[in-house]
Formats: structure tokens, sequence, C-alpha cells
């Protein structure tokens, strides 16, 4: 397939852009097309799990599930007649060293404080218990090295959602394609969590709350992007939700899943509050910025 349209304005690609609402001519099969290879591949990979067969071999194929959506992207970028240029649209050139170096400092901080706040709160109210493991010393050194590591996986993801489809969507505004990246990314995810609830590795509860909480983290990794006019914010920050996170909440409280219902939900309730509020700290200096650029 090819196309006779031009690449979006410069604005589009570095984002913030201007909201006019008018995708780019090949956007929309694009778009469509990209969403149905996607949904085809998880669902085939997932159809043997999600059939009853153990669920085991999706965690040995997940850094090839991570790449998936880069790689679909190139492809279809290619066979779409290249329609703009790569490297500035998905977010690997044109913002700043700095610009990059500091959004991602101040996304570590805003990591760290997600959790610390989530538990502190939910431990005060009796839905979890503070109660660090007598290994939580020791692996704390290593988990921004393993972030660091784990940004080579993330970035196959980053590419495409807060890469090239953050620019592809981004005359829709920040708050419309942000939804629309996140609804689907979280959505994207689904067979994989529903595989393991059915292999009773974890509970059909946990399958909502991770899929909320995807949606959510996606306005915050989209915001870095915005602020940053760089995907490298939001592939650190995809990588520190799969190590800074997931130590705090392994390490730093007891388990969860074998909460009640009534504190499991109160759990998730608070921890949804904070990413809200974590999102609102994201979105302020972007709707500033938008304005300015609007000006």
């Amino acid at each position: 397939m090819t196309t006779t349209s031009s690449p979006a304005p410069a604005a589009a690609v570095r984002l913030p852009s201007r909201r006019d609402g008018n995708l780019p001519a090949w956007a929309p099969r694009f778009l469509t097309v990209f969403g149905a290879v996607m949904l085809a591949l998880v669902l085939a990979l997932c159809a043997p799990a999600l059939a009853g067969a153990d669920s085991g071999y999706l965690g040995v194929l997940t850094p090839a599930v991570m790449w998936a959506p880069a790689v679909v992207v190139l492809a279809l970028h290619f066979a779409f007649g290249r329609p703009v240029q790569l490297l500035r649209w998905a977010g690997l050139r044109g913002a700043s060293p700095g610009r990059i170096a500091g959004t991602t400092a101040a996304l570590l901080g805003l990591m760290i404080a997600i959790p610390a706040a989530v538990i502190a709160a939910s431990s005060a109210l009796g839905f979890v218990e503070f109660a660090p493991g007598a290994d939580a010393r020791g692996l704390a050194v290593w988990v921004l090295p393993l972030a660091a590591a784990t940004m080579l996986l993330t970035f196959g993801e980053e590419f495409a959602w807060r890469g090239y489809l953050a620019s592809t969507l981004a005359a829709w505004g920040f708050w419309r394609s942000t939804a629309a990246i996140g609804a689907f990314w979280a959505l994207w995810h689904v067979p994989l969590t529903a595989a393991y609830a059915l292999d009773g590795v974890s509970s059909w509860r946990e399958v909502l709350a991770t899929t909320v909480n995807l949606f959510l983290a996606s306005f915050v990794l989209a915001g870095v992007r915005w602020l940053s006019r760089s995907v490298w914010p939001a592939v650190a920050g995809h990588a520190m939700l799969n190590t800074v996170l997931v130590f705090a909440y392994s390490n730093l409280m007891s388990e969860t899943s074998a909460l009640p219902d009534g504190a499991y939900w109160g759990h998730q309730g608070l921890s949804w509050a904070v990413w809200g509020a974590a999102v609102v700290v994201v979105w302020a200096p972007v709707a500033r910025r938008t304005r300015a650029a609007a000006r």
C-alpha cells in the first residue's frame, strides 16, 4: 500500500501538537491494520493456554511478545510507503539529551512515590500490612540496574505505543489520543492475564485490576513522551513499572492475592486514586505547554 500524503508538520512529530483533530490521511488504515494484527498475534499466542494448556510457555515468550508492537509498526511503516520520517515520528530523534534526562529523573521520583504512597495509605487503613521482606534491602540495590536492562524489552513496546502511535494520533490532543492508545494497550494484555487466571496462576480480580492499572499508567507514560518530545522516558518508565513497582509491592507489603475481597478492592481503589494524582501531576505541565504551542 502507498500513500501520496506528505509527512505531518514538525509539531505533530515532536509533541505536544496543536489539537486540530486532523489525522494524517494514511493513519486510519494504518491503525486499523495495526490493531487487527496485534490482536490476532496475542490471541494466537495465548490460544493454547486459553484452551487449557499450561501457561508456563507464555513467560518464555515474553521478550518476543514485548517486541511484537515494534516489529508490526516497522513492517506497516514500509508497507504504507514510509509516510513519515521514522526516527522522528517514533520519538527517537529531535529532543535534547538534557530534556530526556531531566524528564526521566523526574519520572523515577514519581515511580518511587507512587508505591510509597499506596503502601503507606493502604497499611494505615488496614488493607495490607507494611512488611518488608528479609531480602528487601539486598534486592533494592539491583532494582535500578534491572530497570536499565529491562529497557531492552520495553523499547519494543514503547517504540510503537508512546512512539509511532502517539505521533500518529497527536492531533487528537493529549487526553483523547492517550485514552485511545491506553485502552488498546490494556486490552492487548487481557488475553495474557486471562490465560494466567484460567491456569490458576492469578485470579480474575487481578485481571481486572491489571487492566485498570495499565490504562492509568498509560497516561503517565504518554505525559513524559509529550513533555520530553522523546520516547526514551516512556521506555524507562515502562521498565520502572516492571521493576520499581514490582519490587515495592512484592517485598515491602503483605501479599495481596490472599486478601479478602473488601481489603483487596480497598487497596486497589487507593492505588487507582494515587495513579490519578500522578496523572494530574504529569498532565499539568503538558497542558501549559500545549496552550503555549497553540498561541
